[in-house]
């Protein structure tokens, strides 16, 4: 009997080898550059790598190279930085929690402007960010965490303070508020990353263990339930990559999972980004890049 259970044990352990070869190729891992304070990572379309931390921006080239670096602003340098998103890979546009902003940036790192977040939505929705205010001194503005760019321009932001979603149009003037408190369908209780594709919406949701996908309009279309905390969450060839603290998921943009990876590193990740034929990682200690 107890050589039965031994042979039995043998190929229980085969067969779970095998299903887990099934999600991972072996890849090798190279580290690019160390960070200090990671928050984000973005790539944009020639290749060049964008690393948030704390208090400023990296730009660096695919070898790792710091090609320059952003710490403020003509008016002042950073506060608390959170995200940073391409667009159309010419307008960065990153998220300062601290002082309630968001700021447009040139790929050369030029600042453009800064549009303001305000706290209660509602009482500037359809108001031009380029309009102050009437009492600065009065006016509470929000904490952008997450911020994503549509296919015209438009601007979407989520506001830790509110736990909403907002959504500017391409002119950037405040257009609508995404995703309702509570947690039915297409409600949200504490969002906290969200991307875009050509038409969708993802929002990831910490407390529900939820992406919550919306249309450009705030349309509830569907959720994808993820089980456990979501670090990142990025769009790339039609697809959904959802980044997990040592893994990640890839799901086709009608929310069917087409892939996952399982990620062996020794420090948790905070963001990927897949390029061309290789995906770049992010830890709270470095950059790497690996060889798919």
């Amino acid at each position: 009997m107890k050589a039965i259970l031994q042979c039995i044990f043998i190929l229980l352990l085969i067969d779970v080898r095998s299903l887990g070869a099934q999600n991972t190729s072996n890849p090798e891992y190279q580290v690019l550059a160390e960070i200090t304070e990671p928050r984000s990572l973005a790539i944009d379309r020639g290749g060049l790598i964008y690393v948030v931390t704390a208090s400023k921006i990296l730009q660096l080239d695919p070898q790792g190279t710091v090609l320059s670096h952003l710490d403020g602003t003509n008016l002042g340098v950073f506060g608390d930085l959170s995200d940073i998103a391409p667009g159309t890979g010419l307008i960065w546009v990153i998220a300062d929690a601290d002082h309630g902003s968001l700021y447009r940036f040139t790929k050369e790192l030029l600042h453009l402007e800064t549009i303001r977040v305000p706290r209660n939505a509602q009482t500037e929705v359809g108001r031009s960010p380029r309009v102050e205010f009437p009492d600065q001194r009065t006016t509470l503005l929000g904490q952008p965490i997450s911020v994503s760019v549509g296919v015209s321009g438009e601007l979407f932001a989520i506001d830790a303070s509110s736990q909403s979603v907002l959504k500017w149009d391409g002119s950037r003037r405040l257009e609508r508020t995404i995703g309702a408190f509570g947690s039915g369908a297409g409600q949200l209780i504490n969002p906290s990353k969200t991307a875009t594709d050509a038409t969708l919406v993802y929002v990831a949701d910490q407390s529900l263990n939820e992406i919550k996908v919306y249309d450009y309009f705030g349309g509830y279309v569907r959720s994808i339930q993820t089980k456990q905390e979501v670090k990142s969450i990025t769009t790339a060839d039609d697809q959904l990559w959802v980044v997990f603290e040592n893994g990640i998921k890839v799901y086709s943009d009608q929310g069917r999972l087409d892939q996952e990876l399982n990620i062996q590193l020794n420090d948790p990740l905070i963001g990927a980004e897949p390029f061309e034929d290789q995906l770049y990682l992010l830890t709270d200690k470095n950059v790497l890049r690996m060889i798919r």
